[in-house]
Formats: structure tokens, sequence, C-alpha cells
């Protein structure tokens, strides 16, 4: 494959594809558009499963998470200064996600997801 072939969006997609953490990537709607294949494993979901249902739902949650920073902040892309943790029987997920808005509107939102065993 020569490198004009790459698109950036691939060569993300790659490079997400090969870190041990879950990351998920959801709409304004909280509607997940991509998983790695590190939350594949771990919530022992395809992509194509994932794809389309609410974030929250990967986890057993009934509704999205209060502290999310897609509820708080406005602006451009930023941290929430603060990690959400849902506690399952087998373990602990902590999560910190990253808003991106455009044009002052949410637009996507990166969730970088730990699983720690009890």
């Amino acid at each position: 494959m020569a490198a004009e072939d790459v698109s950036a969006d691939n060569l993300l997609n790659m490079i997400l594809d090969e870190v041990d953490d879950m990351i998920v990537i959801n709409d304004s709607n909280r509607n997940v558009i991509w998983i790695n294949r590190a939350a594949q494993c771990g919530l022992g979901i395809s992509v194509e499963e994932a794809v389309g249902s609410k974030c929250y739902k990967l986890f057993g949650a009934t509704c999205y998470c209060d502290r999310c920073t897609a509820n708080h902040t406005m602006g451009g892309p930023s941290r929430c200064g603060s990690k959400f943790i849902c506690r399952d029987r087998s373990g602990e997920y902590e999560c910190e996600p990253v808003s991106r808005y455009e044009g002052g509107k949410l637009k996507i939102v990166v969730q970088h997801i730990r699983y720690r065993q009890k």
C-alpha cells in the first residue's frame, strides 16, 4: 500500500486498534459510531453490535452518565477533569471522555476506558 493510499481516518483507526485500553466514539446523541478491538474484546461485542447502540448500554446502564463531559462542556475539545467509574460484578470501568465541538455544537465524544478486575 502506497503512502498516498492511507487516509488519515484509516491511519487513526489502525493506531487506535492497537491500543490496549478501550476506545469508544459516540455521536452527539450518544450513539456509538466506532469501537476499537480492545473494546470489542473487553465488552464481548462486535463492531456491528455496538454501532448504533447507546454508549451507556454497552456497560449495562439504563441512562447516560450525569458526569459525562458531553453534558457540561461547551467550546473546543476538552477533558472533563474527572473520571467516571462504573462498577459491575467483575470490576470497574474508568472512563475519561473527551468532547469535540464544531460551531458550538457537540460533534463527538471519544471515551478512553480502562477496565480493572476486582
